[in-house]
């Protein structure tokens, strides 16, 4: 199916799994789908309103972040593609092999996690929109948009530190 976005759930859960093939911990999950859900039944719990400007700050975040996520995407892809010259020296040749391995799997997470963001972006922007056209302030709809901000936020927070590890080792591994 065209629009079957599986494979990029699937891969995004991939990356949550530790480096020997391990599910990650329970912690992981609890960080970054029960804080959220908390986040969102406390919300609900208390009555929590919305203003119908929030809903509308929130579909130009939305929005935008799709955007930039998509950009950051083309950005991370022209790093994928830098060739390498290969060392004389069977070692050195060896080393950069691994090195080279290393950052196309960090790569592949990223790709994975920053798709998947644009997704959670996409059903966000739907989701806020028709709270503000339905003007639905109160109840579900409020917890629902905590849910995906919270989520949107950790995600994107593990973006972040996966974006830094890769750029360290492009300074690092660059040559001067």
């Amino acid at each position: 199916m065209k629009i079957s976005v599986s494979s990029i759930v699937r891969d995004h859960f991939k990356t949550l799994y530790a480096g020997d093939g391990v599910l990650a911990t329970v912690g992981d999950f609890l960080l970054f789908f029960g804080m959220p859900l908390a986040g969102a039944a406390f919300a609900w719990g208390r009555g929590f309103e919305l203003k119908s400007d929030a809903y509308n700050l929130s579909i130009t975040f939305f929005g935008i972040f799709i955007a930039l996520l998509l950009n950051i995407q083309v950005a991370i892809f022209s790093i994928f593609q830098r060739k390498w010259t290969t060392p004389s020296d069977a070692r050195e040749a060896k080393v950069q092999q691994k090195v080279v391995a290393a950052r196309r799997a960090l790569l592949e997470e990223l790709n994975a996690n920053i798709s998947y963001l644009v997704l959670i972006c996409c059903i966000a922007l739907v989701a806020v929109l028709t709270f503000y056209v339905s003007e639905w302030r109160a109840g579900v709809a409020p917890a629902i948009t905590i849910l995906l901000y919270g989520h949107f936020l950790l995600t994107l927070l593990m973006i972040v530190k996966r974006s830094h590890a890769l750029f360290q080792k492009e300074y690092r591994d660059s040559p001067e």
